[in-house]
């Protein structure tokens, strides 16, 4: 699926998604600039100022609490986290110390977690979308 939506400069957005791969573009935050788009195939955590190409478990039967620790290092105020192409919900053992350290974390599948990045992304919310590709 691809979006048309307004775009915050300086921050990463989601252009598309499809089965194996996620578009994702910077905006420039300079007049003039050009945006730099990028396709991904492998799981990535995306936030409006950093993009983690390449987030360590490429399944969901691969999740370990390492790397949900990785995610609140980044110090997100809410992770989302896309479970793929199903919704599935990680063990909430993985997912305590984000939410000890009073990071919210929503799960729902990959699709859904692009979408809903991009609308709290341009809300000015410091999100960050923790993706299993589809």
């Amino acid at each position: 699926m691809k979006f048309n939506l307004e775009v915050s400069a300086g921050n990463y957005h989601i252009l598309s998604y499809q089965s194996g791969q996620i578009s994702v573009v910077l905006m420039p935050d300079v007049k003039g600039a050009v945006a730099s788009q990028q396709t991904l195939d492998k799981s990535l955590v995306i936030m409006p100022r950093e993009l983690v190409r390449d987030w360590p478990p490429q399944a969901f039967d691969d999740l370990d609490a390492a790397h949900f620790d990785m995610l609140s290092a980044l110090q997100p105020e809410l992770v989302l986290f896309g479970s793929g192409a199903r919704l599935r919900f990680p063990s909430p053992a993985l997912t305590a110390n984000l939410l000890n350290q009073g990071i919210g974390v929503e799960v729902m599948d990959t699709a859904a977690a692009c979408r809903t990045y991009n609308i709290l992304m341009n809300e000015g919310r410091w999100v960050a979308a923790a993706l299993l590709m589809i």
